[in-house]
């Protein structure tokens, strides 16, 4: 029996949605929309690419925040390893034809499930692993009776373990201090041998952080912690373990380690110690399409090629207004999209659920900026489907908003807003930006 689920969640046929919205411009669209614009993202994603050949370390890219074929091919590129991670089964069953492309040609892919792995769905992964190569799927491991439990069903498969290690945020994963650790790692060796591969942390308390020393002193520390998980390895597996670390703040933070500075030169000792020993990997997720929580960690510099910005977000939400209400205390207007299309995640660095863009309606108009006048239009309250958009700011400063003016709005979360999206209408920058030139489909269900 074929446990393969993506039939259960059918798609629309990309051709009918070009046919639907190729060729219009943003302005004529229906809203709300999701909008990726792919120059931006694959600036982020080669910016990624490159960062990691410079420092001599791998990498992982994580498809839960965008859920398309198109922007996993960007995070690859089109040579090298395409390694990913996926936080769901369906989003590893829909990389099955990109992984299967890639072994056609020889070319080196991997796809790690980034979970805990829950006994239901080891059935469904068994499947997914009987139609590629061995070694091509990995699970996670945190919990030795998970583990047995695990290794009854899938003992004869060829599928990789990877033990995943808390370094501090503590959703999952066991820490090198808990007296069950070593006996995990002995039993997994035992057990599988070759097919454990290493230690996977995700540094997600990352998203907390307010400089770029916080980001860098957190990829350090995931570094540390793993370097101290390999310590009680069987003698056996040395050289030959995998040390995969990162959230998109700390993998931000290998940008900065490419300077002569003296963190940097610390933490390329750090690097070079322990590739001397293991293969080092980045993994990260909502880079290629950023948002305002990413840029509220100030992760990298504002400024220079691989800036960390508004302007570097490559997603927006195209939302319109439905109605005004200048004569409230302060200028407000209603959009017909609330938290099903923005999210309802906050944002630490100001009070509001996505700032309007200075483009569209608010051409001309004065941006929010968190960091100086604060003041601009930003979503002040959501409910479910709707939203009011509040001047922050004196009155006078205010570009007057109207009925039917259609808004760009960067998200706070970017992975929770596109949720609620069947598609993003793609735009590109390097072509005005004003126009859509493609659809890319988003996989749905778990």
């Amino acid at each position: 029996m074929d446990t393969h689920s993506s039939s259960n969640y059918p798609f629309p046929t990309q051709v009918s949605l070009q046919d639907q919205y190729v060729g219009k411009k943003l302005e004529d669209l229906p809203t709300p929309a999701a909008v990726i614009d792919r120059a931006i993202v694959k600036g982020n994603c080669d910016a990624m690419l490159d960062v990691c050949q410079k420092l001599g370390v791998g990498f992982r890219a994580h498809v839960k925040s965008h859920k398309t074929l198109e922007l996993s091919k960007l995070q690859v590129g089109g040579s090298g390893p395409a390694d990913f991670v996926v936080s769901t089964l369906i989003e590893a069953e829909n990389l099955l034809s990109l992984a299967l492309e890639c072994q056609a040609e020889g070319r080196g892919c991997s796809i790690l499930y980034g979970v805990p792995i829950a006994p239901s769905a080891v059935p469904r992964l068994l499947c997914l692993a009987s139609k590629l190569a061995p070694g091509t799927l990995g699970i996670l491991i945190d919990n030795i009776d998970a583990f047995h439990r695990y290794h009854e069903q899938a003992r004869d498969a060829h599928i990789d373990v990877y033990i995943k290690i808390d370094t501090g945020y503590h959703r999952a994963g066991i820490q090198t201090t808990s007296p069950r650790f070593p006996e995990l790692v002995k039993t997994v060796a035992e057990k599988v041998g070759e097919s454990f591969r290493g230690f996977y942390s995700h540094y997600g308390h990352s998203y907390g952080g307010n400089s770029e020393d916080d980001a860098a002193d957190g990829l350090t520390e995931e570094l540390l912690g793993l370097e101290e998980a390999t310590k009680v390895v069987p003698k056996g597996f040395a050289g030959r373990l995998v040390l995969t670390v990162g959230a998109t703040p700390t993998a931000t933070a290998a940008y900065n380690m490419v300077s002569p500075s003296p963190k940097a030169r610390g933490f390329q000792a750090l690097l070079g110690r322990l590739k001397s020993k293991c293969t080092v990997e980045l993994h990260a997720g909502v880079y290629p399409l950023l948002d305002l929580q990413q840029v509220a960690t100030h992760a990298r510099p504002p400024m220079g090629d691989a800036s960390l910005s508004k302007e570097s977000i490559g997603m927006k939400m195209l939302v319109e207004v439905s109605s005004v209400y200048n004569e409230r205390s302060k200028p407000e207007v209603l959009i017909s999209a609330g938290s099903l299309a923005l999210g309802r995640e906050p944002c630490k660095s100001y009070p509001g659920w996505g700032i309007i863009a200075g483009e569209l309606g608010n051409k001309g108009g004065i941006v929010y900026d968190e960091r100086d006048s604060r003041s601009g239009w930003i979503v002040g309250r959501i409910s479910q489907e709707h939203g009011v958009v509040t001047w922050e700011g004196t009155r006078e400063q205010a570009k007057e908003l109207a009925v039917g003016d259609k808004l760009m709005v960067w998200p706070n979360h970017a992975c929770v807003a596109g949720a609620g999206f069947g598609w993003y209408l793609v735009v590109d920058s390097e072509q005005g930006g004003d126009t859509v030139v493609d659809v890319w489909v988003r996989w749905r269900g778990w």
